[in-house]
């Protein structure tokens, strides 16, 4: 009964909610903390899927930003002085190290180190 129950709730469940879980239980068990609970202005390690990448000016010059998700809630990434990274590409898996901040209501990390991480 609890299959069929299980099932049923996937079937009615909405495509965002899906993909939430399913992110969630692709980063489960690793050593990242949920952006949802990302910690201001100190070191941290997070982990997701990158769900867009976009070019945009700061400061006059072009920076990149990646936005990734682990099924809690999205982060960016922002690499001043860049346009591109190589292996970076929507729907690869990010490791990113740097201090995060609150910036119009998104949680941003600027120049974090970051690790691509295997499929």
């Amino acid at each position: 009964m609890a299959l069929r129950h299980r099932a049923k709730s996937k079937l009615t469940a909405s495509v965002s909610d899906l993909d939430k879980a399913r992110l969630q239980d692709r980063y489960r068990g690793l050593d990242f903390t949920h952006i949802d609970e990302c910690p201001r202005r100190v070191p941290v390690r997070i982990g997701g899927e990158v769900q867009g990448i976009r070019v945009v000016p700061r400061a006059g010059s072009p920076s990149l930003e990646v936005t990734i998700a682990d099924g809690t809630a999205r982060a960016v990434a922002v690499f001043l002085g860049r346009r591109s990274l190589p292996g970076v590409s929507p729907g690869r898996s990010l490791l990113l190290e740097g201090v995060g901040r609150e910036e119009e209501g998104r949680t941003i990390l600027l120049n974090p180190a970051y690790t691509i991480l295997p499929r």
